[in-house]
């Protein structure tokens, strides 16, 4: 059969389709600027940059790919160009919210793609929105196409059983899904004031209009969702995925995710607020490099909070100490602030000999990524992952200086430690900002020697980081990059 009468469509599909493409790119490029761990990058230090444009790129094929296999997929039944639409405008949602939830799952795959779960976790939240608004897109162009077709023929309303749409449950099932699901992403978008589990509790009620909208999808299609067709193939894979992975994020993460098995050898007070956790591996140990992060659990009876009848949830915590650097070889050590939520309640859990459990490792903030020439900037207790650097040998030709930024002796991290460290281009800023004030970009030039380039490594409370940023613009530092993640919760 000639496959060419599948392309068979008025000519402004092609304009229609294209304008499709150009908008979803737009808007992957913007989860790719708006994700990325820096800015100011110098062309000819791309090592940060490709890894993300990865994730972007995988992103903008499958929806290039659901256009193509929409135009060769001819509706089993006559219906309008316009109700067309809709239901291609619907399949790029589905392949959104399917991409979203493999985001969740946290596979080493998200952050070879997005260079960092942190940023793969910026792309999910981008692609929930935008596949919300695909969906009122959809359910518009469906609106649209009945007025038009309002004293005119009926066909287009009619299913495969001949029933009507006003008849067909499976119509009207869409829009309570499309409520429940804008109401849940408001709450993820505005869920500042949330603490980091009750946000993680919101998410997983995302499965329910999930769910209804994909019975609304297999009940409502004139593509035949079961027929081998590109089209249809192509989004029952997409829908596949995507609820294996909703069902192994909400069922069954918790319980598998976890295989290195800890218990507590040591627990150290390390400032006023901050407590360092030493775990010994009873089995096999975790392989991580500086700077990355784990989700940590404690599992079975030992979880219960004290007081309370709650268990403490897995919860992410960068490695202040990994198993290969440091006088703590061979373990693994995690430093935590009391910040009130959860973090509170795991330093009242925790004694000695308490089991826990961590995931494999996250997260690209590597400063061997970065130029020779670098500044570290840490406040509070962000410190954690440039610990971890600085108890690993750094490369001779590398010239650091490190900023660590604390409020009052009392609340300082490892001060004495980094008061004795002695590494020749490893060069220790303290600013005590109740005598020497915020740390300031004046401050940091005033400091530096050199007019080289430099990297910028930042890990520490939000409206510190976007201060510096502001002011690095027209510092006269020249800045090759900008590095820090991006998450918000839980560290």
């Amino acid at each position: 059969m000639d496959i060419s009468i599948y392309f068979f469509v008025p000519s402004c599909t092609y304009k229609i389709c294209t304008q499709l493409t150009i908008a979803i790119d737009v808007l992957l490029i913007f989860v790719y600027y708006y994700g990325q761990d820096h800015e100011d990058i110098n062309p000819d230090n791309r090592k940060e940059v490709l890894p993300m444009r990865k994730g972007c790129a995988v992103l903008s094929f499958f929806a290039a790919f659901t256009i193509l296999c929409w135009l060769a997929t001819p509706p089993l039944v006559e219906v309008s160009f316009l109700y067309q639409l809709s239901q291609l405008l619907a399949a790029l949602a589905l392949v959104g919210f399917a991409c979203a939830n493999f985001i969740t799952t946290r596979h080493p795959l998200i952050d070879n793609l997005f260079n960092g779960l942190d940023k793969g976790y910026l792309a999910h939240k981008w692609l929930s929105v935008s596949s919300v608004v695909l969906v009122i897109t959809h359910l518009i162009t469906i609106n649209l196409s009945r007025h038009a077709e309002q004293g005119t023929t009926r066909g287009m309303t009619q299913d495969l059983s001949g029933a009507s749409e006003a008849e067909n449950i499976f119509t009207h099932i869409g829009i309570p899904s499309l409520i429940l699901f804008v109401v849940l992403v408001l709450i993820a978008l505005f869920a500042k004031k949330l603490n980091y589990q009750r946000w993680k509790s919101a998410h997983k009620f995302m499965l329910v209009p999930y769910a209804v909208g994909l019975v609304h999808y297999y009940g409502s299609s004139v593509y035949g969702t079961f027929n081998f067709t590109t089209f249809s193939v192509w989004l029952n894979i997409f829908n596949s995925v995507g609820v294996l992975s909703a069902l192994y994020s909400i069922f069954l993460y918790e319980k598998i995710a976890f295989p290195f098995r800890y218990k507590v050898s040591s627990l150290r007070s390390v400032s006023k607020d901050s407590l360092e956790i030493t775990g010994t591996a009873t089995g096999k140990g975790l392989s991580c490099q500086p700077g990355q992060f784990v989700f940590l659990k404690i599992p079975g009876k030992s979880s219960r909070i004290p007081g309370t009848t709650t268990s403490f949830p897995s919860h992410p915590f960068t490695v202040s100490n990994t198993p290969q650097s440091g006088t703590h070889k061979g373990t693994l050590q995690f430093t935590i602030k009391n910040l009130g939520d959860h973090t509170a309640a795991l330093i009242k859990t925790l004694q000695i000999d308490t089991p826990f459990a961590v995931s494999t490792p996250h997260g690209r903030f590597d400063y061997t990524r970065g130029s020779r020439h670098q500044i570290w900037i840490a406040g509070g207790i962000g410190i954690t992952p440039f610990r971890s650097f600085y108890l690993t040998d750094i490369p001779k030709d590398y010239s650091i200086d490190c900023f660590y930024a604390y409020h009052g002796e009392a609340e300082g991290v490892y001060l004495e430690e980094m008061r004795t460290l002695e590494k020749d281009n490893l060069r220790l800023h303290l600013i005590d900002d109740t005598e020497q004030g915020f740390l300031t970009v004046d401050t940091i030039k005033d400091r530096i020697s050199g007019e080289e380039p430099v990297d910028i490594y930042f890990c520490g409370p939000h409206p510190m980081r976007e201060n510096l940023r502001k002011n690095l613009r027209n510092s006269g530092i020249r800045v090759l990059g900008f590095h820090f993640e991006a998450f918000q919760f839980g560290r």
